[in-house]
């Protein structure tokens, strides 16, 4: 007995010290962080997701600063590098004229809203790219290349020749050459040559961040790599470099719109970045957004799943954008100029040049004529040439492919026209890019939009931080390239390595910075409380008010648009004296007028047989109910 009473006198001690033992139990401070509390399997001072233009710059970037990187990359060494390998090797060139450059920037973005900020960033970064790449990453000036006024890519050198200041604008390379990987190679190399500083891992994908549950902190990153998850420790900052979503056909389709697309750059783009930075509460940009190909509407041949997509025309007429030759719908319908060349998949609609709206199928759809040029000049590549059926009608053509044959042969024949009198009253081709059909025989092939990179993702800010929904940045967060990139409206060829170059600089070197330490962790106190339940607390009125009556007044209910709506009638003798409404939740404004007019004309007319207010028929109708229900009330 002796030894319970001390057992309970102990533990009244021990409730008066421990705040009393109230509902509300003080945590116990600890001497750790959050980060002391995960077993780290490695530890940087940078992490970067991804091994393409973007996550090169920024890991060379951050060990110049003194930086410990990983590097860490889903693909093996050969199959790294993202778009940044499989892109032209194209830079924009601003010739060292930032406000110039910021102005022909400004156009692109149109009237979408992009803080002047970033653009300034991105201007600057355009500007100085050509110093940039000699005089931080080696490159050779004196091989480097400008390709304006050289056919064919010269039509994007300015990609906008009508903007103001676009003559300061031009599309470069490191040396006479294309679409070879060069500029990939050399910020590379930049990374290799610090392999002091920088550890590469390969086929190691990040799949989750680690987030500091109380400041937000980025602290490290979730790695899988040779069948195991790893917790890998970044003391100073997690940069995502891991490109778009082009590859991921459910993104695509609930931010693009595209059930049917082919890919041109790499594909492996599944939006990984984009997934693992909406986990930890990032805002999102410019996910509409997205540049494709460069012809006949910005299309590839119908290639397999899989396999990159294999453009029709690029940034050139030839035999499948001119003559007698229509690209129609799933209907049969044309929907654009298919002699236009097309800026990145953009084609021009009243003073903006957007994506067009693809259909669910498109079709390319062409005569006789057409069919011998394409067979003699051997135009239509082998792989592809099964996929075109033919028939002796427009009809039987519409068969085989699924359209309306009405629709398709009104554009058949609309289109002829349109040749014979040189003008294009649906899309504004021009004369010498039309033929009328020959009525010989039908022919068409399938053909997919194409999809070069996606530019939506995490927003960033100047200093390459990605912020939260209200604007704050995530703390010890990054990112460079095509994730969430700047592109908002019109793209300028050259603008994704540019800017994977300028903020992976920004971002290696904020990632870098030494940080404030991290909070102490102190775990969440235990609490009691009382909520409330199912029927406690409600606002929803689904009984009349309670109203004080004198003998002669009634009270009488009915639903009107917004719930129920109450009126109190008085009666002179067997006269309606006066309609009062004494409750309601009908919108204010649209309810109004029956509110004021349907009272009183009840009075007037001395009956509920009154016309309802235009506009307002459901709140007249529920006043006229919950009067007849009033009156039905009187003994």
């Amino acid at each position: 007995m002796k030894k319970l009473l001390k057992l309970a006198l102990s533990s009244m001690m021990i409730c008066t010290v421990l705040a009393g033992c109230s509902n509300t139990q003080t945590p116990v401070q600890s001497d750790y962080t959050y980060a002391d509390t995960i077993a780290w399997d490695a530890q940087y001072d940078v992490v970067v997701a991804g091994f393409g233009a973007a996550g090169a710059v920024t890991a060379k970037t951050a060990a110049e600063e003194g930086a410990t990187v990983l590097i860490v990359e889903k693909m093996s060494e050969g199959e790294s590098g993202g778009n940044s390998k499989y892109a032209g090797q194209l830079f924009a060139n601003g010739h060292g004229d930032v406000e110039k450059t910021l102005n022909y920037y400004k156009q692109l973005a149109a009237d979408t809203d992009v803080p002047e900020s970033m653009l300034r960033v991105i201007a600057t970064g355009v500007a100085n790219m050509a110093d940039t790449l000699a005089n931080d990453f080696g490159a050779d000036r004196s091989q480097f290349m400008s390709w304006t006024g050289l056919p064919v890519i010269g039509n994007m050198s300015p990609e906008y020749p009508e903007f103001e200041d676009s003559d300061n604008i031009s599309l470069d390379t490191i040396h006479q050459g294309v679409s070879d990987g060069e500029l990939y190679r050399l910020l590379k190399k930049n990374v290799t040559d610090r392999s002091d500083k920088i550890d590469v891992w390969f086929e190691s994908p990040a799949v989750q961040l680690i987030q500091d549950p109380v400041s937000k902190t980025i602290i490290g990153v979730k790695v899988e790599r040779d069948g195991k998850t790893m917790n890998v420790r970044a003391n100073n900052g997690v940069v995502l470099c891991t490109g778009g979503f082009e590859d991921n056909a459910e993104m695509v389709e609930t931010y693009l719109g595209l059930s049917n697309y082919a890919v041109i750059g790499a594909l492996y783009n599944t939006g990984d970045g984009l997934r693992m930075a909406q986990e930890v509460g990032a805002d999102l940009w410019h996910m509409h957004v997205y540049e494709g190909g460069f012809g006949l509407g910005g299309t590839s041949f119908k290639v397999n799943e899989g396999e990159r997509a294999s453009q029709v025309a690029v940034l050139t007429l030839n035999d499948f954008n001119q003559g007698s030759l229509i690209m129609v719908g799933t209907d049969g319908d044309r929907y654009l100029n298919e002699s236009e060349v097309v800026r990145h998949g953009h084609v021009y609609n009243n003073g903006v040049w957007e994506n067009p709206q693809y259909p669910t199928k498109s079709w390319v759809v062409y005569d006789q004529a057409k069919a011998d040029e394409i067979a003699a000049n051997e135009s239509m590549p082998e792989q592809f040439r099964n996929q075109v059926v033919s028939a002796a009608t427009i009809e039987e053509l519409a068969g085989l492919i699924g359209a309306k044959a009405d629709q398709l042969k009104a554009s058949i024949e609309n289109f002829s026209n349109y040749a014979s009198t040189g003008i294009d009253l649906e899309q504004n081709r021009p004369a010498d890019t039309m033929r009328a059909f020959d009525g010989k025989a039908y022919y068409a092939f399938e053909v997919l939009p194409e999809i070069l990179n996606t530019q939506g993702g995490p927003k960033r800010n100047e200093n390459a931080e990605i912020l939260d929904v209200n604007g704050n940045p995530i703390p010890h967060l990054y990112s460079a390239g095509e994730l969430g990139g700047i592109t908002s409206s019109m793209y300028q060829g050259g603008t994704n390595l540019a800017e994977c170059i300028t903020f992976g600089q920004i971002a290696g070197k904020n990632a870098a910075a030494a940080k404030e330490a991290l909070p102490v962790y102190t775990p969440a106190a235990k609490v009691e409380s009382t909520p409330t339940g199912l029927g406690d607390v409600t606002d929803l009125k689904n009984d009349a008010p309670e109203i004080e009556t004198a003998d002669n007044e009634y009270i009488g209910s009915a639903e009107g648009m917004g719930g129920t709506l109450t009126v109190k009638v008085t009666m002179d003798g067997d006269k309606i004296a006066k309609v009062e409404i004494v409750s309601h939740s009908e919108s204010e404004g649209i309810s109004d007028p029956a509110i004021e007019a349907v009272p009183d004309e009840i009075v007037e007319a001395q009956s509920t047989e009154v016309e309802t207010i235009s506009g307002a028929t459901v709140t007249s109708k529920a006043i006229i109910a919950a009067v007849e229900d009033a009156l039905a009330k009187i003994k």
